[in-house]
């Protein structure tokens, strides 16, 4: 049994390191905390590009095979699917054995079965290859998420966040462009094998990096008389004891399943991904089919718009946390103007105008708005719960997106592409999902006041390094 004082953590402090709600500096210090978050970022760039690969590359696969937009678009749903499946078996590993070396082992997974794509012969042989991707990248960004979350301090933690969502468009424009250029002058297969060492080096590297352990204390309230004083005023202390790893997990659940506004955040923010996921997946396509460009600069033109998100990501969250400083309340209302903003330009551009230039440049704009926005939906996933739920919440924010946007969306895009053309898929599914993303985001915002208010009364954690 550890006593715990309210000021501070009886041990030595080479060992621990007290959060409290919020946390107020870097808790490896700025270098240490720097240089881990940069091969976190450069992983995820990695990550997005063998993720996004296959939609440069598809052009090239469906003139060898014959597949339908329909079973184009299930290479990306079933690389989500793995995700899905072993998202919450590798968030226990997370927790068990820390999340850099869990992270660090995945990225080696999916690099070498990314890889192993170059070497299909048939439809359903990729098609697994990409599962197999999936399966490794399952758990990758809520570990990050966690880690980023407890490791800067609050005042900066939109800002963290949205430099590292930033790598997401990086990876999804170097896996395009990398892939359009390498397919069209050595063949899809190349570029398949080519992209994927890289993100096996960094992972590499990413396997020595500093991490914490996370513990739930069990606590109850002590009094005890200050005698030597001889006053009559009483200390309050904590008596802690380590709750078991299925204990821990069951109560972190009943804070999420507790928490509306939580809730809704991860619905709205899969709905989101259902609007975007589509354009991006299929707008190579569409700029071949309906404007008829060379595939090549179809992809890096679908770079370019992904590109936008390098800059609007971190500066919305550097926004966000000055705003959020003044009116807690802020990233809600920014979120809903971008969303609204988004989902007009997406109609205008796909149903009415028929310029390329401005159509693009509509296209763009609404990718640069969703992003700018993107870093506060994200926060609350963290921000909503305890210290050591903050993975948990993560994995089941990432899966509520697989589940509902990534998976469906691009599936869901190709069976309108088919029976009534690309830009009907493009136009309709955008419309639906801006709308229902708005007013899962307003009932969220009701709740919120409440739930945040229960969070910053939670109890202490303490971390081990």
């Amino acid at each position: 049994m550890t006593q715990l004082n309210l000021k501070h953590v009886d041990v030595e402090p080479a060992e621990f390191a007290k959060v409290e709600q919020p946390t107020l500096d870097y808790l490896f210090g700025r270098k240490v905390t720097a240089k881990v978050f940069f091969l976190l970022c450069l992983l995820m760039v990695f990550d997005f590009a063998d993720r996004m690969i296959i939609a440069s590359i598809l052009p090239y696969i469906q003139k060898d095979w014959g597949i339908s937009d329909a079973q184009a678009g299930l290479l990306s749903s079933i690389l989500t699917l793995g995700m899905v499946l072993f998202a919450f078996p590798v968030s226990m590993l997370i927790e068990r054995y820390g999340r850099i070396k869990v992270a660090s082992l995945m990225g080696i997974f999916w690099g070498i079965a990314s890889a192993l794509g170059a070497f299909s012969s048939s439809f359903s042989h990729l098609a697994t290859t990409r599962l197999f991707v999936g399966i490794g990248e399952a758990a990758y960004a809520p570990a990050s998420y966690s880690w980023i979350s407890t490791a800067f301090p609050r005042r900066r933690l939109q800002l963290a966040l949205g430099i590292f969502s930033a790598s997401q468009p990086i990876g999804m424009a170097v896996g395009i462009a990398f892939g359009g250029y390498v397919a069209q002058h050595y063949g899809w297969r190349h570029a398949l094998g080519l992209l994927a060492i890289p993100g096996i080096v960094v992972a590499f590297l990413l396997y020595r990096g500093r991490d914490y352990q996370s513990v739930l204390v069990h606590e109850h309230v002590v009094q005890t008389k200050q005698a030597q004083s001889g006053t009559s005023h009483s200390e309050i202390s904590l008596a802690s004891s380590v709750p078991s790893r299925w204990t821990l997990i069951k109560q972190n659940w009943n804070a999420i399943r507790h928490t509306p506004s939580l809730l809704l955040t991860y619905v709205t923010m899969a709905v989101v991904t259902l609007q975007w996921i589509p354009v991006v997946f299929f707008l190579p396509s569409y700029l071949h089919r309906v404007h008829h460009l060379e595939l090549a600069q179809a992809s890096l033109m679908t770079s370019a718009f992904l590109l936008v998100g390098i800059l609007t990501l971190p500066l919305g969250g550097w926004v966000l946390d000055h705003l959020t400083q003044r009116f807690f309340k802020a990233k809600f209302y920014v979120s809903l103007v971008g969303y609204a903003l988004a989902t007009v330009f997406y109609a205008i551009a796909f149903g009415f105008l028929t310029d390329l230039k401005l159509q693009f440049g509509l296209i763009v704009l609404a990718g640069a708005v969703l992003s700018f926005c993107s870093s506060g939906p994200l926060s609350l996933t963290q921000e909503l719960v305890p210290v050591s739920a903050r993975t948990l919440s993560g994995t089941t924010s990432v899966m509520t997106i697989h589940l509902l946007g990534s998976i469906p969306g691009p599936f869901i895009a190709g069976l309108i592409s088919d029976a009534y053309g690309i830009s009907a898929a493009l136009t309709v599914l955008p419309i639906i999902s801006g709308i229902v993303a708005l007013g899962l985001l307003v009932a969220a915002l009701y709740f919120y006041p409440k739930d945040i208010a229960k969070v910053k009364h939670s109890h202490f954690e303490v971390l081990k390094q």
